[in-house]
């Protein structure tokens, strides 16, 4: 069952009827890493009854070979290839190695494409699906997208899903954004039933509607250890791969960037920039991963599309970046008011006794008790008794935090 994807599968239903009736037609589906897009993929496979189904996954490490993910789709139909035109047939052989390629062909395997599809489809309506077009090779992409401008009539459906940032100019675009909050709640009550209510709560916020979110994230929490109140939920490595994959591919600068605005969870843009200075970074390091749709910067905020990228960038850096950037953002957070932020940047620091450390962090625990802040408190207490020697100072700091 797909939770809250109704509208979806009735225009994926739309066109598997159409394209039984002869007519042809294109989808692609975008959207951000495991918000649904190959289980719609899926359910079309599985809706397709009387259609024969043709698909191909792109597959990143063959994204510099020419035509390896056209290849890989068309590879049934290929021995239709003798009843194409002459001139389509040889550039369509040379573009996959199996006869010499001929200068200007990359327009002919675009149309050796569709005269394909349609010799295919003579013999009844064929689905081609493209799940992770993001990946294509660049001449795949264009003799397939050249394609799919085109059919008409052959009783051919084309779906092609993509990361967020795939362009496909003439084709129906279907966005897929994030489970809403029934649909959300229904595939975790199914799938994590045993989750205690407050873990429950955790694992929805986090999500904002993610379904591989929604279903990974209660086995994390699940094998890893207790989670604290206003820690990052832990991730599996299917859920930290699908949020890093953008991050890997940026400059060093801009991955440094990241990483100190994940670790200032207000998203004060003056103070991550500060900090960040002392790694090399400049603000125009920003723009990368802004245009890689990783951050949203405003005059004021440098804020994560999604809270899931700035867990997976914290938690996939090695603990000593994380110490390096903590230290650089206590020593950014230099006014008075920043007091608390700067106490607990260095607590994360502290890797044993530290009485400077303890007293900032009980001069924290005591300004959340003003502010009614009880749960913030206690665990200020409980964290400066960490960082206290044995003895009476501890003992204290101790009962503070279970009172």
């Amino acid at each position: 069952m797909l939770y809250g994807r109704s509208d979806e599968i009735s225009v994926i239903d739309r066109l598997l009827a159409d394209c039984r009736t002869g007519r042809s037609g294109c989808l692609l589906i975008t959207g951000e890493p495991g918000v649904g897009k190959t289980a719609l993929m899926e359910y079309a496979a599985s809706a397709a009854d009387g259609l024969r189904v043709v698909r191909g996954t792109a597959i990143e490490s063959e994204a510099h070979l020419p035509f390896a993910g056209l290849h890989l789709l068309l590879r049934p139909a290929l021995d239709r290839t003798d009843a194409l035109p002459a001139p389509q047939a040889r550039a369509l052989r040379g573009a996959f190695g199996l006869a010499p390629a001929e200068p200007g062909d990359r327009m002919l395997v675009g149309l050796a494409v569709l005269s394909l599809l349609a010799e295919f489809a003579d013999g009844g309506p064929v689905l081609c699906l493209v799940d992770d077009a993001q990946w294509l090779d660049r001449a795949s992409a264009e003799a397939l997208l050249f394609a799919a401008r085109r059919i008409d009539a052959e009783g051919t459906a084309l779906i092609i899903t993509a990361r967020t940032g795939f362009e496909a100019p003439g084709l129906a675009h279907l966005p897929l954004t994030g489970l809403d909050a029934p649909a959300a709640a229904g595939l975790l009550a199914e799938h994590a039933a045993t989750l205690s209510p407050a873990d429950r709560y955790r694992v929805l916020a986090a999500a904002q509607g993610n379904p591989l979110a929604l279903l990974e994230l209660p086995v994390a929490l699940a094998t890893g250890r207790p989670v604290a109140t206003g820690q990052d939920l832990p991730m599996t490595d299917a859920v930290r791969a699908a949020f890093l994959d953008r991050v890997r591919r940026l400059p060093e600068p801009s991955r440094n960037l990241l990483l100190v605005a994940a670790a200032e969870d207000t998203g004060d843009r003056d103070v991550v920039l500060r900090a960040a200075a002392p790694l090399g970074c400049r603000p125009t390091d920003l723009v990368p991963a802004e245009t890689a749709g990783l951050l949203q910067v405003d005059s004021r905020t440098v804020r994560f599309r999604h809270p899931l990228v700035r867990s997976a960038v914290y938690q996939a850096a090695p603990v000593s970046l994380r110490l390096v950037v903590h230290t650089a953002l206590a020593e950014a957070l230099h006014r008075p008011e920043d007091a608390d932020r700067r106490a607990w940047h260095h607590a994360v620091v502290a890797t044993g006794p530290d009485e400077q450390v303890a007293a900032e962090l009980e001069g924290t625990a005591r300004r959340a008790v003003e502010r009614s802040g009880y749960a913030a408190a206690a665990a200020a207490y409980e964290r400066a008794a960490q960082l206290t020697e044995s003895g009476p100072d501890r003992a204290r700091r101790l009962v503070l935090a279970a009172e």
